[in-house]
């Protein structure tokens, strides 16, 4: 918890070495904001360049699908003409096959039996000629055909070879644009972490630079107003003072304490909301108003530059110039300031300089 109880020279250069410390804590903020805007750029540049490649990807695999679309249908138009001259030549060989055996049977007959059939010997022998120049006729195609089934045939075997390429071609680049993909949601989510730190950072240290400049601003009050007051001597009185409230202490001397992980300055004593919350010995009330950190907070001067400080009120029963005595009431224990625990802050201060509490007060169980 921050000092408030900086009055007097001693108090005006704590106050100052509080505010040192929050420079420091600021500056050790600021540093690290700086390189991680750095690593946020970098995050940033590098997620814009995986949406580049992953888009070009994307483009030659739109293309590799197209291509192989193309080639694919290319090569069933080269399977479907193959299939048409395989059964144009199926055909045709039949009808060869047809015609050589009409041939041979015409070639067989006998002059007899071409005499009592009435056929004319010229016209056995045109038909004979006739069907030879048809039969070679028909052998020509079917060459003409078979060539073209080959050069089809090789055809379709370039075209399935490179169908096979172009497949790898596009699964390549699938698997490809999938790493990428992986790798840009991996930066995705690290740029969006950081992004959540640099913003918890950022409200830490605008929380810091308003404490600081509220702490500036009672610095200021406080070498303005500096005020002492002549009373008993507060130094005889180690060990015997009565506590605040009684001593149910929830957070001790020395251990750090949020905001800031700072050493803790003084006690939290635990107390129900209206608890009445006592002086520890007799002052003057130097300061009664609310305070960043503290909530609504008290503090007593009682001279020789010893004071004491009440934090975290629910309320202030004494002002600013009010003669307390010890045992009186000053206020009420609360949780304000955003405390989690209801109960009193308590601070002892030597000369500005924080000490333990426990080593000032009663025993605790002890009347």
């Amino acid at each position: 918890m921050l000092c408030a109880g900086a009055w007097g020279a001693a108090g005006v250069a704590e106050t100052r070495a509080r505010l040192d410390a929050l420079d420091a804590e600021l500056e050790g903020i600021e540093a690290w904001l700086l390189n991680s805007s750095t690593d946020r750029e970098t995050l940033s540049s590098a997620l814009r360049a995986s949406d580049q490649a992953i888009a070009e990807i994307a483009r030659a695999r739109r293309n590799a699908e197209l291509r192989v679309a193309d080639t694919s249908a290319e090569a069933g138009e080269i399977r479907a003409r193959m299939r048409a001259l395989e059964t144009a030549r199926d055909e045709q060989l039949d009808a060869l096959r047809t015609q050589m055996r009409a041939t041979w049977m015409l070639a067989r007959r006998e002059p007899l039996q071409m005499l009592l059939e009435a056929e004319s010997p010229d016209r056995v022998g045109r038909l004979i000629y006739f069907n030879r120049h048809l039969a070679e006729a028909r052998e020509e195609q079917i060459e003409r055909w078979q060539a073209e089934g080959r050069l089809l045939a090789t055809q379709a075997s370039n075209l399935e070879a490179a169908l096979t390429r172009l497949e790898a071609e596009r699964d390549a680049l699938s698997q490809r644009s999938s790493e990428l993909e992986a790798g840009r949601r991996q930066r995705g989510t690290t740029l969006a972490n950081l992004e959540a730190r640099i913003r918890d950072r950022e409200d830490n240290a605008e929380e810091l630079r308003a404490t600081r400049a509220e702490l500036g601003a009672l610095l200021d009050r406080l070498m303005s107003e500096v005020q002492r007051t002549a009373g008993p001597a507060f130094k005889d009185a180690r060990g015997q003072l009565p506590w605040p409230a009684a001593p149910r202490l929830l957070q001790t001397f020395g251990r750090p304490r949020p905001p800031g992980n700072l050493p803790a300055q003084g006690v939290l004593i635990g107390a129900d909301s209206g608890t009445p919350i006592q002086a520890v010995a007799a002052g003057e009330v130097v300061f009664a108003d609310w305070l960043r950190g503290f909530g609504l907070l008290a503090v007593v001067d009682h001279g020789d530059g010893y004071m004491s400080l009440y934090g975290q009120l629910e309320s202030l029963i004494r002002k600013v110039g009010d003669r307390v005595e010890a045992g009186e009431q000053l206020a009420t224990a609360g949780s304000s300031g955003g405390s989690a625990r209801s109960g009193v802050w308590f601070e002892v201060r030597n000369q500005g300089k924080p000490e333990d509490p426990v080593n000032w007060c009663k025993p605790r169980g002890t009347g």
